[in-house]
């Protein structure tokens, strides 16, 4: 959990950069909030994979790299939780469903 939140602030501090905002600790609570909008926005719509995915083309190589390494500390967080849960018994097979 905490490599996927530190991914997240490099991916944010990437923004902050992109947007000419500069360092992340010197920016303004609006600013601040704008540049994490705008991280959300990034990693939600190239960082997942979407039923229209959106055209990530116009990212540079930094953010591309960012995003990728971001999607697969998820995925690797959600194969935990799923792991977790099948060692507590809680995942059945679709046949037990009713």
């Amino acid at each position: 959990m905490a490599a996927l939140r530190a991914k997240r602030e490099e991916i944010a501090a990437q923004v902050a950069l992109e947007l000419g905002l500069g360092e992340l600790g010197g920016l303004s609570p609006a600013d601040r909030d704008l540049v994490d909008r705008q991280a959300d926005e990034t990693i939600a719509g190239c960082a997942t994979p979407a039923t229209e995915p959106a055209d990530c083309s116009d990212a540079d190589r930094t953010m591309r790299r960012l995003l990728s390494e971001h999607r697969a500390l998820a995925e690797l967080k959600a194969d935990e939780a799923d792991t977790r849960l099948a060692e507590e018994g809680e995942v059945f097979a679709p046949e037990n469903d009713a």
